[in-house]
């Protein structure tokens, strides 16, 4: 009688795939305000490096964590220096960083005047370039110069402002935020953008507003609504889903601007006493120069 084959012998059991995936958990927990732990975790070894280097990481690292930690913020300073013909005056932005992260250069520009930073991008007013704007990816390191059209020089512009004025500041508020629709913003990272602007006529009775897509490299036509109220041009702008939210000068009301369907609304915040208010009030003023950095 035929005797059957023996069954083949198995091998020691590989605990590498166990491992790695243990590693992976374990990497996925690092603190995301301490972007040094991961760093060090990919110049261990060669697995390790693979873990941290791929891009389905990532993301699952950005799912994981949720809310993005702020790494820092800007703020701007605005400079006389005394010359004996003249007074020398000039913006210039610094960056206090919160956590381990090292900003790149972008920073201490004379006449770069920070106006808002948004998904990882930061706007700059920068008056002494070719271009008004310039748009930094801090994590890309990109910088994209946006020339502003006549329509918009009216409203960062009034007619009677010198050109002093004009160089120091706008009169209009900016918003800057990614152009992704239906973006989660958890690796957007390079990708389009988008940059609004919301400003008032000189007698505070119009609202108006445009936006510009890198995509495009194009300015929507200009829209405006009445309301009696001037934009604040110092307010900070909230942004939420595809609309633009910016203060007004004398009272609580907010400027609504709808991207989308291109709309300019006037809202009146429903707030249930006047201390309330005017920590309000305070908030927008203060986060106009005080712009926070966030990793993602």
């Amino acid at each position: 009688m035929a005797m059957s084959a023996p069954p083949p012998r198995r091998g020691p059991l590989s605990v590498e795939p166990l491992f790695d995936d243990l590693m992976r958990e374990i990497f996925l927990r690092l603190p995301p305000h301490d972007p040094r732990g991961l760093l060090r975790a990919a110049v261990g070894c060669r697995s390790w490096r693979g873990i941290l280097s791929d891009a389905a990481f990532a993301r699952e690292y950005r799912r994981f964590h949720r809310a993005p930690p702020m790494l820092g913020f800007f703020y701007d300073q605005f400079h006389i220096e005394r010359r004996r013909a003249f007074d020398e005056r000039y913006w210039l932005p610094h960056f206090v960083t919160t956590a381990t992260f090292r900003l790149p250069a972008y920073e201490d520009r004379r006449d770069w005047r920070v106006l808002d930073s948004r998904h990882g991008l930061v706007l700059f007013y920068t008056p002494a370039m070719d271009a008004d704007f310039v748009v930094c990816d801090l994590v890309t390191g990109e910088e994209l110069e946006i020339h502003p059209d006549s329509d918009c020089e009216d409203i960062m512009w009034w007619e009677d402002d010198d050109d002093n004025y004009r160089f120091e500041n706008i009169r209009c508020n900016a918003a800057v935020l990614c152009g992704r629709d239906r973006c989660d913003h958890l690796n957007c990272h390079g990708g389009p953008f988008r940059v609004a602007l919301l400003g008032s006529d000189e007698y505070g009775q119009i609202a108006f507003a445009t936006v510009y897509s890198s995509e495009t490299r194009e300015w929507s036509d200009m829209i405006s609504a009445e309301n009696p109220n001037t934009i604040s041009n110092w307010g900070h702008s909230a942004v939420v889903g595809n609309k633009v939210y910016v203060p007004c000068l004398e009272d609580d009301s907010v400027v609504e601007y709808n991207m989308g369907e291109q709309k300019l609304s006037v809202m009146m915040p429903r707030l249930r006493n006047r201390t309330r208010t005017s920590r309000t009030l305070v908030s927008w003023g203060w986060r106009t120069a005080c712009c926070c950095l966030h990793r993602w």
